[in-house]
């Protein structure tokens, strides 16, 4: 059902999907409709967005080689009692059953192993995360809100949370704007997203989830062409995640550390 919005508080991404989906009432898609004959990269995106030959199966084809099959299969129905909806572009098809793998995945636990050493859940989230990131453009965070109010509060939900004392301050990086703090869920677990974008190489995140691990030093390792630094605290695994050169990403991981450890 179509809802109000306020297009302002949605990245650019989120406000295409949500007119494409029909959820906005009239004067949102008004203001997507005018905003389409003026704006030049947000027309681009809505092009790229709504074309059929998106490489979504990229970006979602590790966690789909992953996903239950036959157990997924058993708990639909039989193919010969599902009617295609003609209407519902390839785009959306394709991001609905890629949802379906990625939620079967995350709730089942991933059973990829992908390099020795480190258990199985350790793994998982870091792959997930790298996944989801791919998908990630700059126009996906440049239209967020900008007030420090807002900010504020999205950081003391995320604090709340995950249980730690983070600070709008302990989370800047310098030369590069702090975006959102969000909550999400993997493997029943919360899953913090503190995102950035560098004027240069594009979204960088800092992620976090609760974790009984036990400590551990700076690693490092890349995935879908991005770079990844990820250690523990005795309660929390986390990562810093970006297309910037390892060297860097390092020394931001480096500066974030001290804010981040109970």
């Amino acid at each position: 059902m179509p809802t109000h919005v306020d297009p302002a508080s949605m990245s650019v991404d989120e406000l295409i999907v949500a007119y494409l989906d029909d959820e906005l009432d009239a004067a949102a898609k008004l203001a997507v409709e005018d905003r389409l004959n003026r704006d030049s990269a947000f027309c681009d995106r809505f092009e790229f967005l709504t074309s059929n030959s998106v490489p979504m199966h990229a970006a979602f084809a590790a966690l789909l080689d992953d996903a239950p099959v036959e157990r997924m299969k058993s708990a639909l129905p039989p193919l010969d009692r599902i009617v295609p909806d003609p209407a519902l572009p390839n785009r959306r098809r394709f991001l609905a059953a890629a949802c379906l793998a990625a939620g079967a995945v995350a709730g089942g636990g991933l059973v990829r192993l992908l390099s020795s050493g480190e258990t199985g859940s350790s793994q998982n989230w870091r792959a997930v995360v790298a996944d989801y990131m791919q998908l990630y453009s700059a126009d996906t965070l440049s239209n967020l809100s900008d007030d420090p109010a807002v900010k504020a509060d999205q950081i003391s939900r995320v604090a709340s949370v995950m249980q730690l004392p983070l600070t709008t301050q302990g989370l800047m990086i310098s030369g590069i704007p702090f975006k959102r703090a969000q909550l999400l869920t993997f493997d029943r677990k919360p899953l913090a997203q503190i995102a950035y974008l560098d004027p240069k190489y594009g979204p960088l995140a800092l992620c976090i989830t609760h974790s009984s691990k036990g400590k551990s030093d700076f690693q490092r390792e890349q995935r879908l062409g991005m770079n990844i630094v990820f250690w523990s605290s005795a309660d929390h695994s986390f990562m810093v995640i970006g297309r910037n050169p390892p060297e860097q990403l390092g020394a931001i991981a480096n500066q974030l550390q001290s804010g981040l450890e109970s």
